[in-house]
């Protein structure tokens, strides 16, 4: 087998080819139907889910639902929802009220934690909604909560400061198991972080995060605070997600999504969509096969394929 590798041009004309070309054919796939391994059933992928008013984050879960937070008419209150969808387009109403504007989600242990203007609230699955976390509980008033992210032991809030006015004074706030709040960082560990936004935990030892104002990628160390820049270039950076070598970034200014190769430094990001209006906190579905987009501007979820991705950096013959 002969491998061709390609400038990072042609990759960009092949793999938009080859984006067409598979997502013709990978219109129906096999997924866990509930979470009794024995009991599947066949679905029916769609593009696009539509009808979600400003949906903003997405969480995959195992048996095959996607959770989403939908923020409904930006600054008023009471009007949030979370929304579960299949990837064939079924939709339902997990919570209608006692949400303001929810954005970022975790599912932990059966509860939905989503952030809320300057709150976290919890929320069972039969609907049930309570305020886990208040303003007051926190170190410092928060602005803008946005994304929300755990490992093992802590839970991570990024707060993305004066976000609408592009002011900067974001941080990102450590959770403990008692429920106790700290700064993990903020403009006082590196001048250059603003407006943090999408977090994920996928390395050991340290947070990745994007910043919303600037559009850099950073991460902290989190031994001894040490924070690193890692490229920048992805415009107002929202969403971050991560699966084997491949992180992807979402850009909400510009509409776009990105993938990075983390398994080498100084890769250069690979554009893999564009010409959305919005795109969020992303996510991925557990098999691997789908990146899930909340299109917020377009009022819907885009499931988009991504096994077509194996030509990003080579072609074989």
């Amino acid at each position: 087998m002969n491998i061709r590798f390609f400038d990072q041009n042609t990759v960009i004309t092949l793999t938009k080819f080859f984006k067409t070309f598979l997502s013709s054919i990978l219109l129906t796939a096999i997924l866990v139907g509930c979470s009794d391994k024995t009991d599947t059933k066949q679905v029916t992928v769609v593009e696009s889910v539509e009808g979600i008013m400003m949906p903003e984050s997405a969480a995959a879960m195992n048996d095959g639902r996607i959770i989403i937070s939908e923020i409904g008419e930006f600054g008023k209150d009471g009007d949030g929802k979370i929304v579960q969808i299949l990837i064939d387009g079924e939709k339902k109403i997990i919570a209608d009220s006692g949400l303001n504007d929810p954005k970022g989600l975790i599912v932990k242990d059966d509860f939905i934690y989503v952030t809320d203007n300057d709150e976290v609230k919890k929320i069972g699955m039969t609907g049930d909604v309570e305020t886990w976390l208040t303003a007051d509980d926190f170190p410092r008033k928060p602005q803008f909560l946005n994304d929300i992210t755990s490992d093992n032991n802590f839970i991570y809030i990024s707060d993305s400061g004066d976000l609408l006015n592009g002011k900067g004074g974001g941080a990102i706030f450590k959770v403990d198991s008692n429920k106790k709040i700290t700064v993990l960082v903020d403009e006082t560990n590196d001048m250059n972080i603003r407006s943090p936004n999408g977090l994920s935990t996928h390395q050991d030892g340290y947070l990745t995060f994007n910043d919303f104002e600037n559009g850099f990628l950073f991460r902290v160390k989190l031994g001894d605070l040490v924070v690193e820049k890692l490229s920048e270039g992805y415009g107002g950076a929202d969403g971050l997600v991560a699966t084997g070598d491949s992180l992807y970034l979402s850009d909400w200014k510009n509409g776009k999504v990105f993938r990075l190769d983390t398994s080498k430094e100084g890769t250069k990001p690979i554009l893999i969509k564009e010409g959305m209006e919005g795109s969020a906190d992303i996510d991925i579905t557990t098999d691997g096969k789908y990146l899930i987009i909340p299109e917020m501007k377009a009022n819907r979820v885009i499931i988009h394929p991504l096994d077509w991705l194996i030509f990003n950096n080579y072609i074989f013959s």
